[in-house]
Formats: C-alpha cells, sequence, structure tokens
C-alpha cells in the first residue's frame, strides 16, 4: 500500500494525470463549440451552405427551411441524399417530410391539372405511399405519417381505362376463319 501511495506521489504520475485531463477538457471544450455552432445554424439554417462535409442534422435543417421558401425540388434532393443516415428517430422524420413533400406536390398538380398529368401525379403519390410507409414502420405511433399515408391512399388517381377496340367484323360465320385441307387432296 505504501508503494502504492509513493507511486501516486511522484511528479511524473502527477504531471500524466493533469496531460491526460488537460486533453480531455480540450477535447470536450472542442465538441461543445461544434454543438453550439450546429444550434446556430439550426436556428438560422438560411446560412448552412450545403458541401460534402456537412453534417446530416443540418441537412434536415436546410431542406426544411428550402421546402418551406417554396424551393421543392432542392428541398427533395437534400431530404434524398440523407435517407440512410442517422439513428432511428432521424430517419422516420426524414422519410415522414420527404413524403409529405412528394404528397403536396402530387395534390397540387392534381388540382391544377388533373387527368393531364396522370403519369406525374401517379408516380408522385406512389413515392408519397413508399415514405410514410417506412416512416411507419420505423415509428408505429406516428399519427402524422399514418393521416398522410390515408390521405395519399385516397387522392391516387383512378386507373387510366384503356380504349375499346372499335372492330366490327364481316365475317358471316365462324368456320370462315377456320383453316381447311386444301382442295385437290389425295
Amino acid at each position: 500500500m505504501a508503494s502504492l501511495i509513493h507511486v501516486w506521489r511522484s511528479p511524473a504520475t502527477i504531471w500524466g494525470v493533469l496531460a491526460i485531463l488537460l486533453a480531455g477538457i480540450v477535447y470536450e471544450g472542442h465538441a461543445i463549440f461544434r454543438i453550439a455552432r450546429h444550434n446556430g445554424l439550426i436556428a438560422e439554417p438560411e446560412r448552412i451552405e450545403v458541401d460534402e462535409k456537412t453534417p446530416s442534422p443540418l441537412l434536415f435543417a436546410k431542406a426544411h427551411q428550402l421546402e418551406r421558401s417554396g424551393a421543392t425540388l432542392e428541398a427533395m434532393q437534400l431530404y434524398t441524399g440523407i435517407l440512410g443516415q442517422g439513428d432511428e428517430h432521424f430517419r422516420e422524420w426524414v422519410h415522414y417530410n420527404l413524403g409529405t413533400l412528394y404528397l403536396r406536390e402530387a395534390a397540387e398538380l392534381w388540382n391544377a391539372k388533373g387527368v393531364l398529368e396522370y403519369v406525374r401525379v401517379n408516380t408522385l403519390v406512389a413515392l408519397a405511399k413508399e415514405q410514410l410507409q417506412e416512416a411507419l414502420r420505423l415509428n408505429p405511433n406516428n399519427l402524422d405519417a399514418r393521416i398522410n399515408l390515408e390521405y395519399a391512399h385516397r387522392i391516387t388517381p383512378p386507373a387510366r381505362e384503356r380504349e375499346q377496340a372499335n372492330w366490327q367484323g364481316a365475317k358471316s360465320s365462324v368456320f370462315a376463319t377456320v383453316p381447311t385441307i386444301p382442295g385437290g387432296a389425295p
């Protein structure tokens, strides 16, 4: 026991422990500074500059800001870029926001153009359903995703009717079309 106390009283051990503590303080201080900077950017997402090193929570905030300002295509691109990132809760909200954005675009297009944009509306609704179902898979208690998915099922455009063939034959009987043995057989 006395030798253990002697080791702790040596100047080298004290300086080593102090160096480790100082390194930990510097590391944690840098982490706190980075988190504070990210929180400031999330509060003002218009200041976020997007590049390959931008963390996914900042990209989410920027996409949400772009969505609110009407730049839906850019918002869709940012949401799509961060689909598989983060924990379950983060992925749930990315899928929910992207699905809601697809749904909003489909509803606006359907109300504005109707059947003229059938293919685009149908594609957007299918994408919305897929994203909202994934959000519900990640969190079955997400009531907003459930309501939006129900709405997506309600606004799904009806299937296009095929043009019916307008063929009217002039054949007098079925036997006129059945091949027979050619004449002059043995």
